[in-house]
């Protein structure tokens, strides 16, 4: 991590530990990156109890910073803090600890971006902690039942079938549009569903590509169907594509 980054993350975590309730605070690996690199960004994970100040109130615990923007909806902040790019996201501790209570009970978590929640507690770097509340939650990342990774796979592989009807319907009707959003489902679901079997949680969709093809479980030809897949060449026409895809269903059938 350059001297910068390092510096500017360090002082962040200084002004957002002042903030009373926040137990911990971590730093995820898109700050490992060149900064010219459009994936680079400072994106911290501030997990809290009881209550956060207003936005307004946020706002003013970062001087100097530019174009500050906030979500009420997720808990997140925005900002330029010497021409970096920085992310806050708050994350309530209950609701951490609910989910990782009954996981299977609380499939909703896990619809829209995977285990991927899980994947930041485990690999975050650990810039201030008040409690031992982050060493309790990865240890019990480490003891998820088979039962979990079953529940996340049965439902991957239910997911990714229907998309791949209509990847089938899109490509007879040649409807580009329904394809395209087809195909992106079916490829998240792979991955969410790869994942899975290989008892990992699913990193950034930033880093798919870097992680997907060192699993060491895949089936047969994973590899080139899926480059096939994701490839824009004039000789992989839809047509072609769906069939590709019903190849790369049917061999996930062997990994049970």
């Amino acid at each position: 991590m350059k001297k910068k980054v390092e510096r500017v993350s360090n002082n962040i975590t200084e002004i957002l530990k002042t903030i009373p309730d926040v137990d911990c605070i971590l730093l995820h690996e898109s700050a490992e990156r060149d900064i010219v690199n459009p994936y680079f960004f400072l994106s911290f994970d501030v997990y809290y109890s009881g209550s956060l100040p207003k936005v307004d109130e946020r706002k003013k615990l970062f001087k100097a910073v530019g174009a500050f923007e906030s979500s009420h909806i997720h808990m997140k902040d925005r900002f330029f803090l010497e021409n970096l790019p920085v992310r806050i996201e708050y994350k309530q501790k209950n609701r951490v600890d609910t989910i990782i209570g009954d996981k299977e009970g609380n499939l909703w978590a896990f619809h829209d971006n995977g285990t991927y929640m899980f994947y930041r507690l485990q690999t975050g770097r650990i810039m201030y902690k008040s409690s031992n509340w982050i060493e309790m939650v990865r240890k019990k990342l480490t003891t998820f039942p088979e039962s979990f990774w079953s529940t996340i796979r049965d439902s991957s592989l239910s997911s990714l079938e229907h998309c791949l009807v209509d990847i089938s319907s899109a490509a007879v009707n040649r409807d580009d549009l329904f394809f395209m959003v087809s195909l992106s489902g079916y490829i998240k679901d792979l991955c969410s569903f790869m994942f899975a079997v290989n008892r990992k949680f699913e990193p950034s969709r930033r880093r798919l590509s870097d992680h997907i093809m060192e699993l060491d479980i895949i089936p047969e030809n994973f590899a080139g169907r899926f480059d096939s897949l994701i490839r824009e060449d004039t000789e992989f026409p839809p047509s072609r594509k769906r069939e590709v895809a019903k190849l790369l269903t049917k061999s996930l059938m062997h990994l049970y």
